[in-house]
């Protein structure tokens, strides 16, 4: 449904692949999963977070402003009917926030970097050179790009933050969708 990246030192971020496929590629690389990264609460970022989580007991982490909806103690904001129709479609398992991130907060070297707009709390995670956006910036063309209109519940915030994400100069960008995006910075 959405991208999911695995890092060499054990780090999930967002959960859009099957927990089986996630498995097979912890196996196939030797890499245990410690952290599972949420960037932000839409359902196909969040979709296996809880089988992925059980799997793995690993540590679910995300920022404050969405923790309570990955919880599923508050209601997800949708951007339109679209996305309102998707939601009560698709069941998704709420699970358990273990850390909750403050912007600018690091965990294993990754700085949590708050990027509203797309949702009201989208977290973007860079890691030195290389950014994991969700979607606050998404790859269109082999740039990087602003998510999609008909899901962002604030584009003049989602502008904001696509410009102050790009201001970091990271030489690699790894969007939500898409495919990655190297800047060479």
């Amino acid at each position: 449904m959405s991208n999911s990246y695995l890092t060499s030192d054990g780090v999930l971020i967002d959960a859009g692949a099957k927990a089986d496929n996630v498995i097979k590629t912890t196996k196939e690389h030797g890499i245990g999963i410690k952290y599972l990264f949420i960037t932000h609460y839409h359902i196909d970022h969040i979709r296996y977070a809880w089988s992925i989580a059980k799997a793995f007991n690993c540590r679910v982490v995300a920022s404050i402003p969405e923790s309570a909806i990955i919880e599923g103690r508050e209601k997800p904001r949708n951007a339109g009917l679209l996305q309102s129709l998707f939601s009560s479609m698709v069941r998704v398992k709420s699970v358990n926030v273990d850390i909750k991130v403050n912007d600018g907060e690091a965990i294993e070297g990754y700085r949590a970097v708050y990027a509203p707009g797309h949702t009201p709390g989208s977290t973007a995670y860079l890691k030195g050179d290389l950014l994991f956006s969700g979607d606050a910036v998404v790859e269109r063309g082999g740039k990087p790009a602003l998510p999609p209109r008909m899901f962002t519940l604030d584009v003049g915030k989602a502008t904001e933050s696509f410009n102050k994400l790009l201001s970091l100069r990271p030489r690699t960008i790894y969007p939500g969708h898409g495919s990655p995006i190297s800047l060479g910075t």
